[in-house]
């Protein structure tokens, strides 16, 4: 059974692969997609999203495509992009028990 806290974590972490899903093949600076998730819980912060980015990144499911390239040093103004595998999480053809609710 999820707890609050863990619900609350799957849906911040569903709406950032949905919105990564929007815009796939390309991806949205960290700052837009911080905002997205905000407008779906305002109590949202820029340190959870920062996590809830390096877990994503973690299970290869998106990654920062400006760091071919030697990457932003400001972290609101990295890109990060859906990978095949993030796709085909946020398209629902395959499973992650951590993203569902």
């Amino acid at each position: 059974m999820d707890t609050p806290k863990a619900m609350m974590i799957k849906a911040a972490r569903q709406a950032i692969m949905r919105n990564l899903e929007i815009v796939y093949p390309t991806g949205l600076q960290m700052k837009a997609l911080f905002q997205t998730v905000c407008g779906i819980n305002e109590m949202y912060d820029f340190n959870l999203l920062q996590r809830d980015i390096a877990y994503l990144k973690d299970k290869g499911y998106v990654k920062f495509i400006d760091d071919a390239i030697g990457g932003m040093s400001d972290l609101q103004q990295k890109v990060v992009k859906l990978t095949a595998q993030g796709l085909e999480i946020a398209q629902d053809i395959i499973d992650d028990p951590a993203l569902e609710i």
